[in-house]
């Protein structure tokens, strides 16, 4: 089963230790070696199907994500989850090495593409010089 993307991750434990340098009891809880943050992605997803509803607001996903953390136990019930992928739709900084990366990806991808397109249009242009070639061929027979 898909999961909580790693930005999902990133930005639920950045708002949860946020508060937990304002609460110690909260701290406390996050710190407990019992929960984990793909356990609290799936425990939000649980609670979301339980909702019956495609998206929730931040805060609602916040509140989720304290309340996992704040119970002892809490119930997680995936058997009617189906396959799920959250993600943040807050802006990713990313660093200078991952923007590297995907430039050099987008320009191989731009390069592979006209590349394509090329061959295609040579493949075109052969097609049509055999047919031209044929067609103009006189038997002497």
């Amino acid at each position: 089963m898909k999961g909580c993307s790693k930005a999902f991750e990133e930005v639920i434990m950045a708002y949860l230790r946020r508060l937990a340098e304002r609460d110690e009891t909260f701290k406390q809880k996050l710190e407990n070696e019992k929960k984990s943050i793909s356990e609290c992605c799936d425990f939000i997803a649980s609670e979301v199907v339980k909702m019956g509803v495609y998206g929730l607001t931040d805060a609602e996903v916040f509140g989720l994500a304290v309340h996992y953390y704040d119970e002892e136990e809490v119930e997680i019930d995936l058997k009617n989850v189906q396959e799920y992928h959250a993600v943040a739709n807050h802006p990713i900084e990313l660093t200078q090495e991952e923007k590297e990366e995907a430039r050099k990806k987008a320009l191989e991808d731009y390069q592979r593409l006209m590349y394509n397109e090329y061959l295609q249009k040579n493949k075109k242009k052969e097609v049509m010089k055999k047919e031209t070639t044929q067609a103009v061929q006189l038997s002497l027979f």
